[in-house]
């Protein structure tokens, strides 16, 4: 659209956008610098170059806007003759807002950088304490920039007296245009390093087509569905005491159940990747929640796979933290979808959710709403962006899409926090007027530790009875979804896998997931597994983690294991009885989130499951300690105090040690 302009306006214009444009650019170098001591962690020199790309390309289309915005104020009041010559009110009022903003974002980083929360937390300055109070310096940040502009303002005007002769006006018009030149070239570049970057991430390099056509037809169709943070704990498949699953109890009773299933992480990124490649963090290298695949580990995934075995493979991802891991395998995905999302964070199309950079930005948009709702209370809160059956039913779009044998992965958000049922599941377990928005669940909330310890307590029992409505409607969906494959006839041809990338644990003093305490319902997470035709139900009791995971479905499509892949498939697990334990496997749990992906594993928890123990170690200590695992009762359980043994079975922890050690040569046991 070409818009027709005054000379005048025109420079009115490009000033207001420089204006813009060098506060934007200012805010993000800080933003960049605040972030790049965890961007060290697990990013490539490219994968920076892109990332910093990325995020300058999207201050530059910020400012654009605003700036756009801006202007059409001005233009729309100087048409009022109350309002003649504006400008130069609007000009120093928009100066000083970008300094007040360049002041923040410089002040906001050093103090995020050099003052730990840890250390504020010795003085009692909780999380939204210190954002109340960053809040504060903000508000007077700006009030003072206010003050600053009335003086501008009149700077300006006399400045504008002053270019009389047409020979100044043309020098002021030529230094505008080399600014504006300089901040397009900039701009030019990010768009060609972004557009390269987007354009090689799809490139797939392995050779399509080893097996014959007629082989390729008879394969059957793959469906993995995994939920976020559910734990096993807290569903009545598993025995909890409240029905959240009916649906995923019905779908189980046709289905191989596996009581003693484990994650490979304690939150979403490695534990998503486990299931992708089949292997542990440590030996993909995935340790923190913006990992990628480097190297010769882009192509040593489930989908590539698959993908040269003849599949169609898609993926539609609710949690938009994974999609950078997701978006590293170079197209091994012929279809990547980021789920829907309501609110403005559902924008972005899937190609540029995956894209390094995008989550951060998405996530300070969500903080901002956040800390939005805790100062105005109308601005709460009270229902989720992603609603399950939102991404199931993008599901089903792709599957009515996709033709041949195919492979879909469906990750769904929920019942990841915060815990938001729609109304059709509210008050279900808990009654209303308790914790009924996302800020009413913020964790430093809950815990803070000027309450009691049984008010502490009583609200973290409150979260979990929400948590269970949130899971009550990711089961309804899920429900919803697998009628839509039955009745298509899909459902037939198709091997079916429930799990989850991590639990959820809540305990008397905490709750939530991540970390390096191992609670047992962080880690067992629901293992279901439905043959084509299967009628029967069995429950499997053999100990097994989310590696198993790619092996069960390459055995199925008829493709061979690799090397790399370290776990057996599970579908020759189990008798024609059921309810069995074939062999001692071990589970194996890692933390390693302060590790960097480039460095040697030096740091972090790592917990193994087997025959009836769960044995800890913490890598910088060398303590290790062993539990005995807690049995599942109707009621549940709750994640307390567990019974150590590690005085009474040393020779068990030495074994353990010892087949860790064999497993993982990689980490220092």
């Amino acid at each position: 659209m070409k818009i027709l302009l005054a000379k005048n306006e025109k420079n009115q214009f490009k000033e207001v956008f420089l204006c813009v444009s060098k506060a934007a650019t200012i805010t993000y170098v800080f933003f960049v610098i605040y972030k790049l001591n965890a961007f060290t962690f697990y990013m490539t020199f490219m994968d920076f170059v892109s990332y910093a790309s990325f995020v300058f390309l999207g201050a530059q289309v910020f400012s654009f806007l605003l700036s756009s915005v801006i202007f059409l104020v001005i233009a729309t009041l100087n048409k009022c003759s109350k309002f003649r010559n504006i400008f130069p009110t609007v000009y120093s009022i928009t100066n000083s807002g970008g300094r007040a903003v360049s002041l923040f974002s410089f002040i906001f980083s050093m103090e995020r950088i050099f003052v730990s929360q840890h250390f504020l937390s010795n003085f009692h300055v909780t999380e939204i304490r210190r954002v109340i109070i960053e809040l504060f310096y903000g508000v007077l940040i700006f009030t003072i920039m206010a003050f600053f502009s009335l003086r501008d303002r009149k700077t300006y005007i006399e400045a504008e007296k002053e270019v009389g002769s047409d020979g100044e006006v043309s020098r002021q018009a030529s230094r505008l245009s080399r600014r504006l030149f300089i901040s397009t070239s900039a701009s030019a570049l990010a768009a060609a390093a972004v557009g390269s970057k987007v354009i090689m991430g799809n490139k797939f390099d392995l050779r399509l087509g080893s097996s014959s056509s007629e082989k390729i037809t008879k394969r059957k169709n793959v469906l993995l569905v995994t939920f976020d943070a559910l734990s096993a704990s807290d569903m009545s498949l598993y025995g909890y005491g409240l029905n959240t699953t009916p649906q995923i109890d019905l779908f189980a009773k046709s289905s191989d159940v596996h009581t003693n299933f484990y994650t490979c992480s304690t939150f979403t990124t490695p534990g998503v990747s486990s299931i992708l490649t089949g292997r542990y963090p440590s030996n993909s290298r995935i340790h923190q929640l913006g990992g990628m695949l480097h190297g010769q580990d882009i192509y040593r995934t489930l989908p590539a796979l698959l993908k040269v075995g003849g599949y169609k493979t898609a993926m539609v991802c609710g949690n938009p933290y994974a999609m950078p891991l997701l978006g590293s395998t170079h197209g091994a995905f012929d279809h990547l979808y980021a789920a829907p999302r309501t609110g403005w964070t559902g924008l972005p199309p899937s190609e540029f959710v995956e894209f390094p950079g995008m989550t951060d930005m998405m996530d300070l948009g969500e903080r901002m709403v956040t800390v939005s709702g805790l100062v105005f209370p109308p601005l709460r809160q009270q229902y989720s962006e992603t609603p399950p059956r939102d991404t199931f039913d993008a599901a089903k779009a792709r599957i009515v899409e996709m033709d041949g044998p195919f492979f879909i992965w469906i990750h769904v958000m929920a019942p990841h926090g915060p815990y938001l049922p729609s109304e059709e599941f509210r008050h279900r377990f808990l009654k209303s007027g308790i914790l009924e928005t996302r800020q009413d669940m913020l964790h430093p909330r809950i815990m803070d530790r000027t309450k009691k310890k049984s008010q502490i307590q009583t609200d973290i029992e409150h979260l979990r009875l929400r948590y269970d409505e949130w899971v009550s409607e990711a089961d309804s969906a899920f429900g919803e979804f697998m009628a839509f494959m039955d009745t298509s006839g899909l459902l037939k041809d198709t091997l079916a896998i429930v799990s989850a990338d991590h639990g959820e644990y809540f305990a008397p003093d905490s709750y939530g997931h991540g970390g390096d305490v191992l609670y047992q319902s962080l880690i067992h997470i629901p293992m279901i597994v439905r043959m084509p035709g299967q009628e029967i139900g069995r429950q499997i009791n053999t100990v097994a983690d989310q590696t198993a995971i790619a092996p069960t479905i390459l055995e199925f499509a008829d493709l061979s294991k690799p090397q790399w892949m370290l776990s057996s498939s599970l579908l020759g697990v189990g008798g024609e009885k059921g309810d069995c334990n074939v062999g001692s496997r071990l589970a194996v749990t890692q933390y390693l989130q302060k590790n960097s992906s480039f460095m040697p594993v030096t740091e972090g928890t790592i917990g193994a499951v087997t025959d009836g123990f769960q044995y800890v170690r913490t890598l910088s200590t060398r303590e290790e300690k062993l539990y005995l695992l807690e049995k599942f009762t109707v009621e549940g359980h709750s994640d307390g105090p567990r019974q150590e043994v590690t005085g009474d079975m040393q020779y068990k922890i030495e074994s353990i040690r010892e087949e860790l050690r064999i497993k993982f040569p990689e980490i220092n046991i």
